[in-house]
C-alpha cells in the first residue's frame, strides 16, 4: 500500500489487520510512534533502535523526513519503518499533522506516541504508556524526560527534569493542571488528537496542543513516571541560551494566544503561578547589587542558604537518575539558575511587554 505526497511515493509497511478493537481495554490499545526529523543522522538511529527494541514493530513506526539535507530518511528507511518525506521543511507541527493524516493513523490507531528523533526510550515505555491510559477520560499520558551525560549543561539539565518531575509533575497530576505535556514523550488518544490545531503560531506546539485540551475540555494529561526517555540537551552555552529562549518565549507566546493572562481556570491559574514566581525571582536578581548594598548580612546568608540547597538537591538528582556528574558539577549550576532567569526576563520583555514576533526554530546542534 502507498500513498503520494508531493509526487513521492511513500511505501506503507503494515500487519494484515488493522480493525480497532478494545478501546476500553489499556492492554489492548493499539499503539504507534510518529517522529518528526530534520537533519538527524546523528541520532535517529538510537532512536529507531530502542523504539524497536520496546517491543515496537517496525510497521507501527512513522517518520517524518521534513527537508533534511542528510541521509535522515534513507537511515530511517533501513530500519523497515514508513518514511514521508516532505521535500520543503514544513516545521514540526505541520509534519506531525501531515504525517497523521497521509498515513490515516487517526482512524487506524487508539494511541499516537510522539517522539523526537534525538531521544530514545526505555524499554519498558510502551507497556508503561499503555498503563498510563488506565481510564477512558485519559486523553494524553507524558512520560519522563532524562538528560543524556555529556558535559556540566547536560548535567544541570538531569538536576532541572528532576526537580520538575519530583517537585511538580505529581502534583500537577493531581490537580488536573499538567502545563506541558513534553513533544519527546507524550501518547495522545487518536479521539483527542483529532481535535488539537497543529499550528506553527507558537514555537512550542507540545505546551500549545497541552493548553488546548484544557481549554477544549477533551479529558485528563496524566504524568507516568516509569515511562521514561533519554533525550539530547544542548552541548554548548550557545545552544543551551537558543533552546532555553525558545522554551520562554513559546510559554509566553502560549499564554498570550490562549489569553491565560487573564482567565481564572485552574490551568491558567498554574500558568501564572509558575511564571509569575519565575519571572519575580528574575526582578529580584537584577536588583542583587542595590540588596546587597542595603542588607548585605541578609543577602550573604540568603546565597549560602541558596547554595547548600541547590547542592543537597543536585544529590538527590544524581542518585535518582545514577550520575555522579550531576554533584561533581553542582556548584556551578548557580550560574545556570541565574542565567535562566535573566533569559526569562528577556523573553517576557521582547514576547509580552515589546509584542515582538519571534518563529525561529533554532535546532541545537547533534553530537
Amino acid at each position: 500500500m502507498s500513498v503520494m505526497w508531493k509526487e513521492k511515493e511513500v511505501e506503507l509497511r503494515e500487519p494484515p489487520s488493522f480493525a480497532l478493537t478494545g478501546v476500553g481495554d489499556a492492554e489492548l490499545l493499539r499503539i504507534c510512534a510518529l517522529i518528526p526529523a530534520k537533519d538527524e543522522r546523528l541520532g535517529i538511529v538510537r532512536t529507531l533502535e530502542s523504539i524497536i527494541a520496546a517491543n515496537m514493530p517496525p510497521f507501527d513506526i512513522y517518520v517524518c523526513d521534513d527537508g533534511s539535507r542528510d541521509d535522515t530518511g534513507n537511515i530511517a528507511r533501513s530500519y523497515g519503518v514508513n518514511v514521508l518525506r516532505n521535500e520543503q521543511n514544513v516545521g514540526k507541527a505541520s509534519a506531525i499533522a501531515r504525517t497523521a493524516e497521509y498515513f490515516d493513523l487517526l482512524d487506524r490507531y487508539h494511541v499516537i506516541a510522539l517522539m523526537d528523533a534525538d531521544t530514545a526510550v526505555c524499554p519498558g515505555y510502551y507497556d508503561a504508556v499503555r498503563n498510563g491510559f488506565k481510564s477512558a477520560d485519559i486523553v494524553a499520558v507524558c512520560g519522563r524526560p532524562q538528560s543524556l551525560p555529556h558535559n556540566w549543561l547536560t548535567a544541570y539539565r538531569c538536576y532541572s527534569y528532576f526537580m520538575t518531575h519530583a517537585v511538580y509533575r505529581s502534583g500537577q497530576t493531581a490537580l488536573g493542571v499538567i502545563t506541558v505535556a513534553p513533544g519527546c514523550s507524550t501518547s495522545f488518544r487518536t479521539s483527542a488528537f483529532r481535535q488539537l490545531e497543529w499550528c506553527s503560531d507558537t514555537i512550542v506546539e507540545d505546551m500549545d496542543c497541552t493548553i488546548q485540551m484544557y481549554k477544549k475540555n477533551l479529558g485528563r494529561i496524566v504524568y507516568q513516571e516509569s515511562a521514561i526517555v533519554y533525550t539530547q540537551d544542548p552541548k554548548s552555552i550557545r545552544d543551551y541560551i537558543k533552546q532555553t529562549n525558545r522554551w520562554y518565549t513559546g510559554a509566553w507566546q502560549v499564554g498570550k494566544k490562549h489569553r491565560m493572562f487573564k482567565s481564572l481556570s485552574k490551568i491558567d491559574l498554574e500558568y501564572k503561578l509558575l511564571l509569575g514566581e519565575a519571572l519575580m525571582f528574575a526582578v529580584l536578581l537584577c536588583l542583587l547589587p542595590l540588596w546587597v548594598y542595603l542588607v548585605p548580612q541578609k543577602m550573604a546568608a540568603f546565597i549560602i542558604i541558596n547554595t547548600i540547597l541547590l547542592m543537597l538537591i543536585s544529590i538527590l538528582a544524581g542518585w535518582d537518575s545514577r550520575r555522579i556528574d550531576v554533584v561533581l558539577f553542582s556548584p556551578m549550576f548557580v550560574l545556570l539558575q541565574t542565567l535562566d532567569l535573566f533569559i526569562l526576563l528577556r523573553s517576557f520583555w521582547r514576547t509580552v511587554v515589546r509584542s515582538q514576533d519571534d518563529h525561529a526554530w533554532n535546532q541545537c546542534a547533534r553530537y
